[in-house]
């Protein structure tokens, strides 16, 4: 099954985006498939954004204001993608972007097209480049930043969540979805969404990690939530000290594992891999 069978929509949020918002949005247009559609979630952006999208867009893009007021940045990003997914529901494939990286010509008609494949697939994660403010490459994937090994897409469903749980596996920027699969779902306070909707998708057996080059990711110092090294490399006592250090936010996200993620499962083993025991045991 190709790209052709199936609708998507580009989504992209933004906030004070003028100096990146052009490039993003020519990329997006420059796209070998076109999306059916492109939505913008705008977070009050005080600048030039609204009348960049609307002088480059014009009539194609849906442009709604962002109605998150929670203080978290984290927490209002992901309520920003959240709101976007929602706007999307009419498509049957979502295509995330951030509001300053660069789209690869053959972005949408790849990620489209394995969704079209694997309609058991909920959520495709792809790979980008780094690149600075000028555009020059930084040498470097987000892959590499986050790695997950080649052979995650065979291990058996606990282990992907156990691999989930410790880890970050999906940058929102280079990932697609199907947006019925996620609009129901509220995201809870303090998560990203590009993590809680992995956690999501592989709980349902439903997460698909690619090895494909999508994008170009902007790695810039203003970025509000930047690219981190998630917890790949850390060491047990840098986990059980984080543990220690920031206990009330762990526990928290523990409670949303265990509480909101665990009746999600699709899968004996994944249940019990979120499980209070195997949870506090991931943490070691």
């Amino acid at each position: 099954m190709s790209a052709k069978c199936l609708s998507s929509a580009a989504l992209i949020v933004t906030s004070n985006s003028a100096q990146w918002i052009e490039q993003t949005l020519a990329s997006i247009l420059g796209q070998e498939h076109q999306p059916d559609g492109i939505v913008v979630i705008d977070d009050n952006s005080t600048d030039a954004t609204r009348s960049i999208v609307h002088a480059v867009l014009g009539g194609r893009a849906s442009v709604y204001r962002a109605t998150s007021r929670a203080d978290d940045v984290t927490t209002r990003i992901a309520h920003n993608f959240h709101q976007g997914i929602r706007a999307c529901l009419k498509y049957d494939v979502v295509v995330l972007g951030d509001h300053d990286d660069l789209w690869y010509p053959t972005r949408v008609r790849h990620q489209v097209g394995q969704l079209a494949m694997q309609p058991e697939m909920a959520m495709v994660a792809s790979d980008g480049t780094l690149i600075n403010a000028r555009n020059e490459s930084l040498h470097g994937t987000l892959r590499a930043t986050f790695p997950v090994h080649d052979g995650w897409n065979r291990e058996r469903p606990a282990e992907q969540m156990r691999y989930t749980v410790r880890h970050s596996i999906a940058t929102g920027g280079a990932s697609a979805l199907r947006p019925a699969s996620f609009a129901d779902l509220p995201i809870p306070a303090g998560w990203l969404h590009d993590r809680w909707w992995s956690l999501v998708a592989t709980a349902r057996r439903a997460m698909l990690i690619d090895a494909e080059l999508v994008i170009d990711y902007r790695v810039i110092e203003t970025q509000e939530v930047g690219l981190g090294r998630g917890r790949q490399d850390d060491s047990r006592l840098k986990r059980v000290t984080s543990v220690v250090t920031a206990g009330p936010e762990v526990i928290g996200k523990l409670r949303d594992l265990h509480g909101r993620l665990r009746p999600l499962a699709t899968d004996d083993a994944i249940v019990e891999s979120l499980s209070w025991a195997r949870l506090l045991n991931a943490l070691r």
